[in-house]
């Protein structure tokens, strides 16, 4: 399973988990599970109209989303846990430090995946800890890898990170799909 794991869970990580499911079954891949939830999580609060309405015009199905509390059992059953932001990586860690190794920001995942190249055959998990590998000690990853929290903002700041977010998406399901 992949897990896209935001702040909230209304804007950027319900996103994300949309395009890899679009992108993923275009790729031939639909029957990877994709999810998502927030580090805080807000109860039962839906996705944000912003990111519905952007998702559309992506031509990517808004799945029916409500928001959910990010839990160690969800990290536990993760292959790949994908932050949006270094901070998301650290509330990750606090959660499971077994997810460590698991997690990355979306664009570092992306960034670094195409240094390993396709994952080919390879289960999820052991191209995940290939890429892993090239992470120091620190496991930090760029500023430029994060997506900011688009939340509050006009519609053309969830259009601004919708088009780093699918250009990050593309990247990462071409190296899954082994391309």
């Amino acid at each position: 399973m992949i897990l896209v794991v935001c702040t909230g869970n209304i804007c950027r990580s319900p996103m994300v988990e949309a395009m890899l499911r679009h992108h993923l079954a275009e790729a031939g891949l639909r029957d990877w599970p994709v999810a998502s939830a927030g580090t805080l999580g807000w109860g039962s609060a839906s996705m944000t109209e912003e990111s519905a309405q952007v998702l559309e015009e992506y031509g990517v199905a808004a799945h029916d989303h409500t928001s959910r509390k990010l839990t160690p059992e969800m990290l536990d059953a993760a292959d790949v846990v994908l932050g949006m932001t270094r901070e998301h990586i650290w509330g990750i860690s606090a959660r499971s430090s077994d997810a460590e190794p698991r997690a990355f920001v979306l664009g570092e995942l992306a960034r670094l995946g195409e240094k390993v190249g396709p994952r080919g055959d390879a289960p999820l998990r052991e191209w995940v800890a290939e890429v892993d590998a090239l992470r120091d000690v620190r496991r930090m990853a760029r500023a430029d890898d994060e997506l900011a929290d688009p939340l509050g903002e006009p519609i053309e700041t969830y259009r601004n990170l919708a088009v780093r977010a699918d250009a990050q998406v593309r990247r990462l399901v071409g190296l899954l799909a082994g391309r």
